[in-house]
């Protein structure tokens, strides 16, 4: 049996027989979402009680991660695998025929074999380090590379749960599980932030005692501090922050509704036409997703380097403050708040960011239309074989496809610079559950309402779905 062949018996999750309806979308994808937050309270067995700052940093909330945990790790894996596939067929390395069902099985396994291999790689390493650290009584009766091996399954069995949680929710459920755990973790973020009552007393939240409440609008209401200011800065928790954050809520809600329409009609009746949505955001939220996975793990190869004596890349304080060359690649959550009081902004740290965001968001762009099925070419055939066809001209794929190579490049490219740049300056302002969270919470939310609201349609009105087809295009 050949390495493919392997590939594609890798235990998977079948796919349904038929079309779901609606409530068993619903009621798996919230089965996935209940499974997910469980497994983000159930702390690894044989740490020590006190753990250190997660190596994630300020992106941990981006990567559903919640440190000493069983999803320690989070969406890391799973995205940072994506990346290497999407690299490794960009560059021609390795291809994968994504318009047949073989493609598609051997892309997934690849995949899922090498998410599971970060999983291990990134465990092994957070332990080997010390940044995961077994009890000493634990140690002491079983030794340490015994309990070092157990909080590394742990992980490992944490990491498999989320790959299969994922394809649950991208087969049976709405949207992806990728997509739902980020929107899970930044929107209680932004709540916890934003409403919470409880008392800030030395970055631990407590009922009783002195200090600022968590929660900017209770603070809010409580002290009428707009900008609050904390030892050697500005807090994170203030009404700028949400005022911040509504602006990239709404800008980023409307960039959702922007498109372009392609007219087209239904070969198989006369005179019934429609016109194709093509979004201005056409790579989705993905882009961002991925160049965000990417400055996390560079985030966490330096953090290791750093405790390692190796410190040419960059180096952290004990409170996870950045210094050297990754300091500029990483969020400037207080630029704005800098800027506005005086206290120093570090523009060459902006700059950068915000270019390194936008130039990522484009070449991942560019990297996920192709790989994910929505170039012009496959875009065709499925219109195609839907019965639909230009005005004005014969039925072939090959002329549908010549008319959205029109725009299907450029809304790539423009699409991604749109998302890195509102990602980036959302950053900036120090928004609750940061720019980048926004972003992408506006835009998965946004995409699952067209799904939910296109089944209900197809369920409402099931001459519709037998209209235009099983495979149709709505």
């Amino acid at each position: 049996m050949d390495f493919t062949s392997f590939l594609k018996k890798l235990p998977s999750i079948a796919a349904p027989e038929g079309r779901l309806g609606f409530r068993e979308k619903l009621k798996w994808t919230g089965i996935a979402l209940v499974v997910f937050y469980i497994l983000g309270q159930v702390t690894l067995f044989g740490l020590n009680a006190s753990q250190g700052n997660s190596l994630f940093g300020e992106l941990q909330v981006i990567l559903a991660s919640n440190f000493g945990t069983l999803v320690t790790l989070g969406i890391g894996p799973i995205v940072l695998a994506s990346i290497i596939i999407q690299l490794l067929n960009g560059a021609g390395v390795v291809k994968f025929d994504m318009r047949s069902p073989e493609g598609k099985a051997v892309y997934m396994g690849a995949q899922k074999l090498l998410a599971i291999f970060f999983t291990i790689f990134e465990g092994g390493i957070l332990i080997a380090s010390g940044q995961l650290a077994p009890d000493a009584a634990l140690i002491a009766s079983f030794g340490a590379g015994t309990i070092g091996f157990f909080v590394l399954l742990q992980i490992l069995i944490g990491g498999i749960i989320i790959i299969y949680l994922d394809e649950i929710v991208s087969k049976w459920g709405f949207g992806s599980g990728i997509s739902l755990f980020i929107a899970a973790g930044v929107g209680s973020e932004i709540i916890w932030r934003a409403f919470s009552p409880m008392i800030d007393i030395g970055g631990k939240a407590a009922w009783f005692g002195q200090g600022p409440l968590i929660g900017a609008i209770p603070n809010f209401f409580k002290n009428f501090e707009f900008i609050r200011a904390a030892a050697g800065g500005v807090s994170s928790n203030d009404m700028l922050a949400v005022a911040a954050t509504l602006v990239v809520f709404v800008v980023a809600m409307y960039a959702q509704s922007i498109k372009v329409e392609v007219p087209i009609t239904y070969g198989r009746v006369a005179g019934l036409g429609r016109r194709y949505p093509l979004p201005f955001v056409y790579a989705s939220n993905m882009p961002v997703i991925f160049i965000t996975a990417l400055i996390a793990n560079l985030r966490f190869l330096i953090a290791i380097l750093h405790n390692a004596g190796i410190t040419f890349l960059g180096t952290f304080d004990a409170v996870g403050n950045a210094s050297g060359f990754i300091k500029y690649v990483l969020p400037y959550n207080s630029f704005a708040k800098d800027v506005a009081l005086g206290l120093g902004a570090d523009y060459l740290h902006a700059f950068t960011y915000f270019i390194v965001l936008v130039v990522g968001s484009i070449l991942f762009s560019k990297l996920w239309v192709g790989v994910s099925g929505t170039d012009a070419g496959s875009l065709a055939d499925k219109l195609a074989a839907s019965g639909m066809q230009i005005p004005g001209f014969r039925s072939d794929p090959r002329i549908i496809e010549k008319v959205l190579d029109r725009y299907i490049p450029g809304l790539t490219v423009l699409g991604g610079a749109f998302v890195g740049a509102i990602a980036a300056l959302g950053d900036f302002t120090g928004a609750l559950g940061s720019g980048t969270g926004i972003l992408l919470t506006v835009g998965i939310i946004y995409q699952l309402y067209r799904e939910i609201a296109s089944q209900q349609l197809l369920e409402l009105h099931p001459a519709l779905r037998n209209f235009i087809g099983e495979g149709g295009v709505i």
